[in-house]
């Protein structure tokens, strides 16, 4: 389990592939990034800097969480950059820059950013607007496949220079391990095949 940062050498070593992974909380709609196909307790505690009752340390358990995308990079470097980027600017909202990123939040009729119980719609849209924002400020290529295709938002907020959009299959639990890891190996492939061509080109 993932227990500490891994270096790009190491997702590569251990046969991983470069992506990052953003795990929705089914109850509270929060949401994780992990290095990994997984999430540990290490990643709340490094995600979830000063929680509070309207922003709540989430629970490790498994069946509240699901995978809502995965981010996949063209190589092991922008994968490590992209969720440094990501943590970094979570911080940003719940620690250094809190007030105003709350004064942002959109609101329901009664002024509040909740809907029933704990659930927050605006964590996983500040999730998503974040993502869109590292891809686009490093100018990074990437595929990002989604829980479902709504999850990504107005398509018009997308660089479409630098993504493309796919869905997942997740609908069945007992497939999403199997779907997760399709999309790695694809992924890995798919880097085989640009170093191929990177050798071959500087060979002619």
């Amino acid at each position: 389990m993932s227990t500490k940062l891994r270096s790009s050498k190491w997702i590569q070593k251990n046969g991983f592939a470069p992506q990052v992974f953003l795990f929705r909380n089914i109850e509270t709609n929060q949401v994780l990034y992990s290095q990994l196909p997984h999430i540990s307790n290490y990643q709340i505690k490094q995600q979830f800097w000063r929680p509070n009752w309207q922003d709540r340390k989430p629970q490790k358990r498994r069946d509240i969480w699901r995978c809502m995308a995965v981010a996949d990079f063209h190589n092991y470097d922008n994968a490590l950059k992209a969720y440094h980027a990501l943590v970094e600017l979570r911080y940003l909202r719940q620690v250094t820059k809190k007030d105003e990123a709350m004064a942002m939040r959109r609101r329901n009729k009664d002024g509040n950013i909740w809907y029933s119980a704990q659930f927050r719609p605006v964590h996983s849209q500040e999730a998503v607007a974040d993502l869109s924002t590292v891809i686009d400020e490093f100018k990074m290529p990437s595929k990002i496949y989604w829980e479902s295709l709504w999850r990504r938002g107005d398509e018009k907020y997308w660089n479409k220079d630098l993504t493309t959009h796919e869905e997942m299959d997740l609908r069945d639990p007992r497939f999403r391990t199997v779907v997760l890891n399709d999309i790695k190996e694809k992924s890995k492939a798919e880097i085989g095949l640009d170093q191929a061509q990177e050798a071959t080109s500087k060979l002619q």
